[in-house]
């Protein structure tokens, strides 16, 4: 079997953001609704990003689904704010606290990452996070 590919999630408005941070490096298999994301979990799929915004908020579903699917459970999931979402620092807090109490990996804020950073940097960092999540680890008994 080739590499492993990135499940994303996204609407359909935040796809360029996605796809010019992960750049050309990954194999990406793009849906944009629920239904498309859940049928497209399969041993192919070596991790999730999915969009804050992702099928009208259907990202907490999406993110239930895939850690009871056979071939997804154990997936990094992380999940992604992009541009301009206007939400207080109170409302981030509550979306990460979720998230990681429903088995989500890590929650990126993409612009902070940004405007943290710079666009290369923080498009490198999040190249680098992606490259260690498709990387096989071993187990430790």
């Amino acid at each position: 079997m080739g590499a492993k590919k990135i499940l994303v999630a996204v609407r359909p408005e935040d796809l360029p953001l996605v796809t010019g941070a992960l750049g050309p490096e990954f194999c990406a298999v793009v849906c944009h609704t629920l239904r498309e994301a859940e049928a497209a979990l399969g041993p192919d799929i070596g991790m999730i990003a999915c969009g804050v915004h992702f099928d009208r908020g259907a990202m907490f579903d999406f993110l239930r689904s895939a850690k009871t699917h056979p071939h997804a459970r154990g997936l990094p999931f992380y999940l992604l704010l992009g541009e301009g979402s206007g939400h207080s620092e109170a409302v981030l807090r509550g979306i990460r606290s979720a998230a990681r109490l429903l088995g989500a990996t890590a929650f990126t804020d993409l612009s902070r990452l940004r405007r943290d950073f710079g666009e290369q940097a923080a498009y490198e960092r999040l190249r680098a996070a992606v490259r260690e999540a498709l990387t096989p680890h071993e187990t430790v008994r």
